[in-house]
């Protein structure tokens, strides 16, 4: 058996995760966030316990620009998230070792899953670790991973007390997800590993093999609306934060492998108008796309638009006006 870590996708922007609205703790902590913290206090003990939230649970506002084919966006980068047919899926193997929680969002059915099983697997002996105090309680780094395989035994997912907010799967997980054809899922390998080689160095060199290399934010595409001051007045800024949620909603990915044609990044204020970034693999491409939309586009200045051959923040890379009142 192997032993995989199970991370969310944080640099293909097709697979944006969820951010957790503030909520207010369930358990008299400093909040929600600190709630479904793996391992809140595990400084103080090595053998802390998974904290259970079934009963106290109520279902938390989760936001972002999540795909509704992403079945692991995640909330926060690191607190895993499922959709529900990535539940139905994988629920023998989810079920048994933590609670899957509702969560309340816009874009579809989705679970925080809560693991509950953690094991005292690392063998400290062979592991390479660096402990932020003595004696050890949780890890501030771990290059090599050594485990005792009869604590493992054919566990599909668990968590150890060295490293609390890190997933650990087995190679059957893998697989199931492989199956079921489940997107946003990113694994890497961890045991068993050569001696000594650091498993991050191992799965950076696997990576480079036989992956499609298009780096999906090599171009960018600038739009640049004129206001009336040196800052925005409310009537800009709310319609600014309308164009923003129009631009989402008009670039938004709806199938995996459909074109990608870009993601909206933020804003700025530059002499007197507000910049609006979008990341794209091509700008030519994202140009005719967004053609109809400019052309519907209400806003009371002057409108400009930008194709950068480079990416957003590569300031001196070549820059061309896009004449959005004709076809290109």
């Amino acid at each position: 058996m192997e032993l995989h870590t199970l991370d969310v996708i944080t640099d293909d922007p097709r697979f944006e995760g969820f951010g957790l609205e503030d909520s207010p703790s369930l358990l008299d902590r400093d909040d929600l966030e600190s709630d479904i913290t793996p391992g809140f206090g595990s400084e103080e003990t090595r053998l802390w316990k998974p904290t259970v939230l079934r009963k106290v649970w109520k279902a938390p506002k989760v936001i972002g620009r999540v795909g509704t084919y992403n079945d692991f966006p995640g909330i926060n980068l690191i607190f895993p998230a499922f959709s529900r047919k990535a539940c139905d899926a994988l629920r023998d193997l989810l079920e048994p070792n933590g609670e899957l929680l509702p969560l309340r969002s816009d874009v579809g059915e989705y679970y925080f899953y809560n693991i509950t099983t953690v094991l005292d697997a690392l063998d400290h002996e062979r592991s390479r670790c660096e402990f932020w105090c003595d004696p050890p309680t949780t890890a501030i780094d771990i290059d090599y991973f050594a485990f005792h395989e009869k604590v493992i035994e054919d566990q599909p997912i668990f968590r150890i007390y060295e490293e609390p907010t890190v997933t650990i799967v087995s190679s059957a997980f893998v697989e199931r997800v492989s199956i079921y054809g489940l997107a946003g899922m990113r694994f890497r390998k961890i045991w068993p590993l050569p001696i000594d080689v650091n498993w991050r160095d191992y799965n950076k060199k696997l990576s480079q093999v036989g992956v499609d290399c298009r780096d999906l934010k090599r171009n960018s595409f600038v739009i640049t609306l004129d206001i009336s001051g040196d800052q925005l007045t409310a009537s800009e800024l709310k319609r600014i934060n309308t164009i923003e949620n129009e631009l989402d909603s008009f670039l938004q990915t709806i199938n995996i492998d459909t074109f990608y044609f870009g993601s909206y990044e933020g804003r700025d204020l530059n002499s007197g108008a507000a910049r609006l970034f979008i990341s794209c693999p091509d700008c030519d491409r994202l140009a005719i796309k967004l053609q109809p939309y400019f052309m519907n586009l209400r806003w009371p200045h002057q409108i400009s638009a930008f194709k950068r051959y480079g990416g957003m923040h590569e300031s001196n890379s070549k820059e061309v006006a896009f004449d959005y009142s004709r076809a290109e």
